[in-house]
């Protein structure tokens, strides 16, 4: 494999781990060891994703960093793995949403990683209040200042954006770098809304709704559905749509505390989970090359 830094990102995805499942071993997660684990022989897979990990907080936070340390904070430091969904890759608009929180108050957050740029901050934050009521984003230290420039030409809607900051002892929710969202309801569309939910978590929508779903052949049965979506209030159709997504992910809070703490993310939203005895037993064997 050539000599290429961005291998590190790749490390902690589902095609690595699955392979190392399957084959007990991946080209980049070798790469990777050698290449920045010292005397990699004497450790397990587990003890190498953790040095591996280590690494990425003190030289490159990348987006699966700032992920994996959201979902720890907010599923295991603030809300319940039993109460709460978190989704990742949520398309919305034209737009995909690195992660969402559906419970109660359900929220969305985009990630500015310090190797992101800013460029379509606008356009995705505009696209994402069109299926949430609360956006915030989650920056570096060093973005904050860059994340208030962008909201400020915003109006109303970038005064409802909430601000979180990763600082470099990887808390957030700080009172000195971070605001709430606040709910902003002015841009929801029924379309984006629908467009979230699979094809059984839209029916039982409109029939939680109406009590029963539209009778269309096959090839409109989508547009039927549609339209019967749209003329519920917007607000109930959100929550609808809420309910049904919350449905997704779901484990008990037992399970998702075995999963180790830098592989928190990829396990759980790769549906892994139900492979947790095979991936305990993987990071515990002995690396061999």
């Amino acid at each position: 494999m050539a000599d290429n830094s961005r291998a590190i990102n790749r490390v902690f995805t589902r095609g690595v781990i699955g392979e190392l499942l399957q084959n007990g071993s991946n080209e980049v997660f070798d790469y990777v060891v050698h290449r920045y684990v010292n005397d990699p022989e004497s450790k397990t897979h587990g003890e190498l994703f953790s040095k591996i990990y280590a690494h990425l907080g003190k030289e490159k936070r990348n987006e699966y960093y700032y992920m994996n340390t959201l979902l720890n904070k907010l599923l295991v430091g603030i809300h319940s793995v039993n109460t709460t969904t978190a989704l990742s890759q949520l398309r919305i608009g034209q737009h995909i949403a690195d992660f969402a929180m559906i419970n109660g108050e359900s929220k969305v957050y985009e990630i500015k990683s310090e190797l992101d740029n800013f460029d379509r901050l606008h356009d995705q934050l505009s696209d994402y209040f069109k299926a949430f009521s609360k956006v915030s984003v989650l920056a570096s230290i060093h973005g904050f200042e860059r994340v208030e420039r962008v909201l400020s030409v915003f109006g109303d809607m970038g005064k409802a954006v909430g601000i979180y900051v990763l600082s470099d002892r990887d808390t957030i929710f700080s009172k000195t770098y971070s605001r709430e969202p606040k709910q902003y309801d002015e841009e929801l569309d029924h379309a984006c809304i629908f467009k979230l939910l699979r094809k059984r978590e839209y029916e039982n929508a409109v029939r939680s709704y109406f009590g029963e779903i539209p009778q269309a052949s096959p090839v409109f049965h989508f547009r039927a559905c549609f339209e019967c979506f749209e003329q519920i209030p917007v607000l109930e159709a959100q929550k609808l749509a809420f309910t049904e997504l919350k449905k997704r992910n779901m484990i008990t809070s037992s399970t998702f505390s075995r999963i180790q703490p830098e592989l928190k993310s990829v396990i759980y939203f790769s549906n892994l989970t139900k492979r947790l005895n095979d991936v305990e037993q993987m990071l515990a064997l002995q690396y061999r090359r």
